[in-house]
Protein backbone atom coordinates (compact mmCIF):
# COMPACT_ATOMS: atom_id res chain seq x y z
CA UNK A 1 0.00 0.00 0.00
CA UNK A 2 2.79 2.59 0.81
CA UNK A 3 4.21 1.50 -2.47
CA UNK A 4 1.63 2.45 -4.37
CA UNK A 5 1.53 6.22 -2.78
CA UNK A 6 4.96 6.59 -3.07
CA UNK A 7 4.63 5.68 -6.98
CA UNK A 8 1.25 8.17 -7.08
CA UNK A 9 3.37 11.16 -5.78
CA UNK A 10 6.28 10.66 -8.01
CA UNK A 11 4.27 10.10 -10.94
CA UNK A 12 2.21 13.83 -9.94
CA UNK A 13 5.42 15.23 -9.19
CA UNK A 14 6.44 14.36 -12.98
CA UNK A 15 3.52 15.98 -14.38
CA UNK A 16 4.38 18.99 -12.28
CA UNK A 17 7.84 19.53 -13.87
CA UNK A 18 6.78 18.99 -17.14
CA UNK A 19 4.38 21.73 -17.32
CA UNK A 20 5.78 24.70 -19.46
CA UNK A 21 6.59 27.41 -16.84
CA UNK A 22 4.60 30.61 -16.82
CA UNK A 23 6.31 33.97 -18.17
CA UNK A 24 6.70 36.57 -15.89
CA UNK A 25 4.53 39.18 -15.65
CA UNK A 26 6.31 42.72 -15.33
CA UNK A 27 6.32 46.24 -16.89
CA UNK A 28 9.45 48.66 -17.91
CA UNK A 29 9.37 52.15 -17.57
CA UNK A 30 11.90 54.94 -18.49
CA UNK A 31 12.45 57.20 -16.46
CA UNK A 32 15.15 59.30 -18.66
CA UNK A 33 13.92 62.86 -18.13
CA UNK A 34 13.77 63.68 -21.15
CA UNK A 35 11.41 60.65 -22.37
CA UNK A 36 8.02 60.10 -20.94
CA UNK A 37 6.48 57.00 -22.37
CA UNK A 38 2.60 57.28 -21.84
CA UNK A 39 0.47 53.67 -22.17
CA UNK A 40 -0.61 54.22 -26.14
CA UNK A 41 1.43 57.30 -26.81
CA UNK A 42 4.67 58.81 -28.12
CA UNK A 43 7.76 59.95 -26.42
CA UNK A 44 7.53 63.35 -25.61
CA UNK A 45 10.85 65.98 -24.27
CA UNK A 46 10.21 66.51 -20.80
CA UNK A 47 10.37 70.67 -20.82
CA UNK A 48 13.03 71.94 -18.48
CA UNK A 49 15.02 75.19 -17.65
CA UNK A 50 18.63 75.19 -19.08
CA UNK A 51 21.46 75.35 -16.35
CA UNK A 52 23.47 77.67 -15.40
CA UNK A 53 26.44 76.59 -17.38
CA UNK A 54 24.02 76.43 -20.43
CA UNK A 55 23.39 79.93 -20.23
CA UNK A 56 26.42 81.08 -19.62
CA UNK A 57 27.59 78.96 -22.88
CA UNK A 58 24.68 80.45 -24.88
CA UNK A 59 25.53 84.15 -23.26
CA UNK A 60 29.19 83.21 -24.46
CA UNK A 61 27.80 82.28 -28.18
CA UNK A 62 25.86 85.10 -28.57
CA UNK A 63 28.73 87.77 -27.49
CA UNK A 64 30.56 86.07 -30.01
CA UNK A 65 28.40 86.37 -33.03
CA UNK A 66 27.83 89.93 -32.12
CA UNK A 67 31.27 90.62 -31.72
CA UNK A 68 31.82 89.05 -35.27
CA UNK A 69 29.20 91.21 -36.42
CA UNK A 70 30.66 94.39 -35.30
CA UNK A 71 34.16 93.43 -36.62
CA UNK A 72 33.02 92.77 -40.18
CA UNK A 73 31.24 96.05 -40.02
CA UNK A 74 33.90 98.25 -38.82
CA UNK A 75 35.81 96.54 -41.87
CA UNK A 76 33.34 97.44 -44.22
CA UNK A 77 33.49 101.27 -43.05
CA UNK A 78 37.19 101.16 -43.19
CA UNK A 79 37.16 99.85 -46.67
CA UNK A 80 34.53 102.77 -47.65
CA UNK A 81 36.27 105.53 -45.93
CA UNK A 82 39.70 104.55 -47.84
CA UNK A 83 37.93 104.30 -51.28
CA UNK A 84 36.23 107.67 -50.41
CA UNK A 85 39.94 109.25 -49.27
CA UNK A 86 41.37 107.86 -52.52
CA UNK A 87 38.69 109.67 -54.63
CA UNK A 88 39.17 112.68 -53.08
CA UNK A 89 42.93 112.53 -53.68
CA UNK A 90 42.13 111.95 -57.17
CA UNK A 91 39.79 114.72 -57.42
CA UNK A 92 42.06 116.78 -55.82
CA UNK A 93 45.38 116.19 -57.90
CA UNK A 94 42.65 116.53 -61.25
CA UNK A 95 42.13 120.14 -60.24
CA UNK A 96 45.67 121.07 -59.09
CA UNK A 97 46.87 120.29 -62.72
CA UNK A 98 43.88 122.34 -64.17
CA UNK A 99 44.88 125.17 -61.41
CA UNK A 100 48.87 124.74 -62.41
CA UNK A 101 48.01 124.24 -66.31
CA UNK A 102 46.30 127.99 -66.00
CA UNK A 103 48.66 129.56 -64.13
CA UNK A 104 51.33 128.53 -66.63
CA UNK A 105 49.33 129.38 -69.22
CA UNK A 106 48.68 133.48 -67.92
CA UNK A 107 52.83 133.61 -67.72
CA UNK A 108 52.94 132.46 -70.95
CA UNK A 109 52.98 135.94 -72.50
CA UNK A 110 55.40 137.31 -69.89
CA UNK A 111 57.72 134.77 -71.53
CA UNK A 112 56.73 135.87 -74.99
CA UNK A 113 57.66 139.60 -73.75
CA UNK A 114 60.76 138.68 -72.44
CA UNK A 115 61.69 136.97 -75.50
CA UNK A 116 61.23 140.43 -77.58
CA UNK A 117 62.90 142.98 -75.42
CA UNK A 118 65.93 140.60 -75.66
CA UNK A 119 65.91 140.07 -79.23
CA UNK A 120 65.26 143.87 -79.60
CA UNK A 121 68.24 144.55 -76.87
CA UNK A 122 70.64 142.13 -79.61
CA UNK A 123 69.70 144.29 -82.64
CA UNK A 124 69.46 147.70 -81.69
CA UNK A 125 71.71 148.02 -78.51
CA UNK A 126 69.06 150.62 -77.07
CA UNK A 127 69.19 150.34 -73.14
CA UNK A 128 66.98 152.67 -72.79
CA UNK A 129 64.38 150.71 -74.58
CA UNK A 130 65.24 147.60 -73.06
CA UNK A 131 64.26 149.37 -70.01
CA UNK A 132 61.12 150.58 -70.78
CA UNK A 133 60.47 146.96 -72.06
CA UNK A 134 61.88 145.47 -68.65
CA UNK A 135 59.13 147.66 -66.95
CA UNK A 136 56.45 146.70 -69.33
CA UNK A 137 57.11 142.92 -68.81
CA UNK A 138 57.24 143.80 -64.32
CA UNK A 139 53.95 145.21 -64.85
CA UNK A 140 52.37 142.27 -66.87
CA UNK A 141 53.90 139.99 -65.01
CA UNK A 142 52.33 141.27 -61.66
CA UNK A 143 49.16 142.17 -63.60
CA UNK A 144 48.78 138.49 -64.38
CA UNK A 145 49.78 137.59 -60.40
CA UNK A 146 46.77 140.04 -59.58
CA UNK A 147 44.50 138.07 -61.62
CA UNK A 148 45.55 134.83 -59.92
CA UNK A 149 44.52 136.27 -56.64
CA UNK A 150 48.43 137.17 -55.39
CA UNK A 151 49.44 140.76 -54.49
CA UNK A 152 52.44 142.42 -53.44
CA UNK A 153 52.90 143.88 -50.20
CA UNK A 154 53.82 147.39 -50.04
CA UNK A 155 55.79 148.27 -47.09
CA UNK A 156 58.24 150.99 -47.95
CA UNK A 157 57.57 153.93 -46.20
CA UNK A 158 54.90 152.15 -43.91
CA UNK A 159 55.51 151.63 -40.46
CA UNK A 160 57.01 148.09 -40.15
CA UNK A 161 54.59 144.84 -39.69
CA UNK A 162 56.41 141.66 -38.26
CA UNK A 163 53.72 139.80 -39.59
CA UNK A 164 54.14 140.27 -43.07
CA UNK A 165 57.74 141.60 -43.15
CA UNK A 166 60.93 140.52 -41.87
CA UNK A 167 63.75 142.82 -40.59
CA UNK A 168 66.87 141.99 -41.67
CA UNK A 169 68.52 144.91 -41.16
CA UNK A 170 68.10 147.78 -38.85
CA UNK A 171 69.80 151.43 -39.54
CA UNK A 172 69.80 154.49 -37.25
CA UNK A 173 67.74 157.97 -38.33
CA UNK A 174 67.81 161.47 -37.92
CA UNK A 175 64.08 161.54 -37.05
CA UNK A 176 61.99 160.41 -34.97
CA UNK A 177 58.98 160.43 -37.33
CA UNK A 178 61.30 157.72 -39.51
CA UNK A 179 61.69 155.52 -36.05
CA UNK A 180 60.26 152.10 -36.81
CA UNK A 181 59.49 152.89 -40.49
CA UNK A 182 60.65 150.49 -43.18
CA UNK A 183 63.37 152.96 -45.57
CA UNK A 184 63.92 150.16 -47.64
CA UNK A 185 62.88 147.08 -49.70
CA UNK A 186 65.22 144.40 -50.14
CA UNK A 187 63.07 142.05 -51.24
CA UNK A 188 59.48 141.83 -52.16
CA UNK A 189 56.79 139.82 -50.22
CA UNK A 190 53.80 138.33 -51.48
CA UNK A 191 50.22 137.41 -50.26
CA UNK A 192 47.31 135.01 -51.82
CA UNK A 193 43.54 135.96 -50.48
CA UNK A 194 44.88 137.50 -47.66
CA UNK A 195 47.41 134.62 -46.75
CA UNK A 196 51.23 134.90 -46.61
CA UNK A 197 53.39 133.51 -49.20
CA UNK A 198 56.51 135.49 -48.43
CA UNK A 199 57.15 138.39 -46.04
CA UNK A 200 59.10 141.23 -47.86
CA UNK A 201 62.45 141.75 -46.73
CA UNK A 202 62.98 144.97 -45.60
CA UNK A 203 65.03 147.39 -43.46
CA UNK A 204 63.89 149.24 -40.70
CA UNK A 205 64.46 152.45 -38.82
CA UNK A 206 65.42 153.13 -35.37
CA UNK A 207 65.52 156.50 -33.97
CA UNK A 208 67.82 156.82 -30.92
CA UNK A 209 67.61 160.92 -30.07
CA UNK A 210 71.75 161.12 -30.51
Amino acid sequence: MKEEIVTVEKEKIKKEEVKEPKEPQFTVRDKRFWVDKEEGGEAKPEERLPTYVEQLKNQAEESERKLKEYIAAYKQKMAENDDFRKRLEVNYQKKAEVANGEFILNLLPVIDNFNRAVFAAENSRDFESLFHGIKMIQGVFLNQLKSCGVEKIDACGKVFNPVDEEAVEVVEVDTKEKDNIVIEELECGYKIKEKLLRPAKVKVGRYTGK
